[in-house]
């Protein structure tokens, strides 16, 4: 039996990606699976997590500790293959290639992209940190054994830059995660949700914005740092909002289905024009029409599948209409919901996905 340690020095022990689909994933198909993160020990769905007994609060501390503390762990496991998933992790990645280790980047994100968007970073310098930091990912990169790409953007990136094995395994949701119930859609209140970071960046200043003059219930789930809310509270369309904090997995899908729609009307920066939202995915699973950025690649998805409207994010208006016109038109809005669910079904959920996961172990 191969031994497998996934190593995350950024994600909780659970994250959705991390754990749930990928090291359960392998572990239904007979590898020896551990995962390294902050936190602490447990075991679960045959996966033996165990936590640095630390968990840093701070991004500084975080950056500069958290990545060491968990290669240290991890190293003593003397695991066949290494499936890494931050990009503080990769100085050591090099480390385990040095050892003689197989090892395997997961990029969530066009990092590069990512960092042209961080606001903690001074504007004149984000440039110069993304071409640096672009530089060093894709020579790592180069030297190790494989990366597992969450888009098909991200995949081509690798590819064009000489890695050996890159395959995109997309984030989509897992069909027994989600339940859908939509019998009693009509009876639901004038509610709509978003789950996920809650940032202005994933553009939730815009959202309560638009919901300002509307007859509506925004629910918003997701970890919301004190600073921001200070913010967000000043607005006149915060007083339509019920923030639910963070939710488990049961509590997510349970908001979904108390839900007429889902709002996914994300910022346009670099790195999310090319993203595959997992919450877009989750609203369609869970049955419900969604609204969502216009961006091409999302905008492909929702029109083929008929399963929601595609609004400019920077346009509250328009963020407000498309909420009136679903609201409104109760039949086509829970025929769009129908849609997704059946899309999700067919395309885009984690079935999809598992056999690209065991083809890069396997050749590995």
């Amino acid at each position: 039996m191969k031994k497998v340690c996934h190593m995350t020095s950024a994600h909780p022990s659970k994250d959705i990606r991390i754990f749930y689909k990928e090291c359960v994933t392998l572990a239904k198909n007979g590898y020896e699976v551990v995962l390294i993160s902050q936190g602490s020990d447990c075991r679960e769905r045959g996966v033996q997590i165990k936590g640095t007994g630390i968990r840093y609060v701070s991004r500084l501390k975080r950056m500069l500790f958290s990545g060491k503390n968990v290669y240290k762990k991890a190293i003593k496991e003397d695991a066949d293959i290494y499936h890494f998933h931050d990009p503080e992790l990769l100085p050591y990645a090099l480390k385990l290639k040095r050892k003689g280790k197989k090892v395997i980047y997961d990029s969530h994100e066009d990092v590069p992209r990512q960092i042209l968007a961080k606001t903690w970073i001074p504007t004149g310098l984000r440039k110069i940190v993304s071409a640096v930091y672009e530089r060093y990912e894709k020579r790592v990169a180069r030297k190790i054994d494989g990366i597992v790409a969450a888009t098909e953007h991200i995949r081509d990136i690798f590819l064009n830059a000489g890695c050996k094995i890159v395959v995109d395994v997309k984030n989509y949701p897992l069909l027994d995660d989600i339940e859908c119930h939509t019998d009693d859609y009509e009876f639901r209140g004038k509610t709509i949700c978003y789950a996920g970071g809650v940032t202005e960046q994933r553009g939730i200043t815009s959202l309560v914005k638009a919901v300002e003059n509307l007859d509506v219930e925004l629910r918003i789930a997701g970890d919301l740092s004190e600073d921001y809310k200070e913010e967000l509270i000043r607005l006149e369309g915060w007083k339509k909002v019920k923030y639910l904090g963070y939710l488990d997995r049961k509590g997510i899908s349970g908001l979904y289905n108390q839900s007429k729609i889902g709002m996914v009307v994300l910022k346009d920066t670099p790195n999310h024009r090319y993203a595959l939202p997992i919450k877009m995915f989750e609203y369609m699973a869970a049955g419900i029409p969604v609204i969502a950025s216009s961006f091409p690649v999302w905008r492909k998805i929702i029109e083929e599948e008929q399963c929601g409207i595609c609004v400019n994010p920077n346009d509250i208006s328009q963020i407000g209409n498309a909420i009136i016109q679903l609201l409104e038109d109760e039949k086509t809005a829970k025929e769009m919901g129908s849609n997704g669910r059946r899309a999700v079904c067919e395309k885009y959920s984690w079935n999809q996905e598992t056999g690209k996961l065991l083809k890069v172990y396997s050749e590995i």
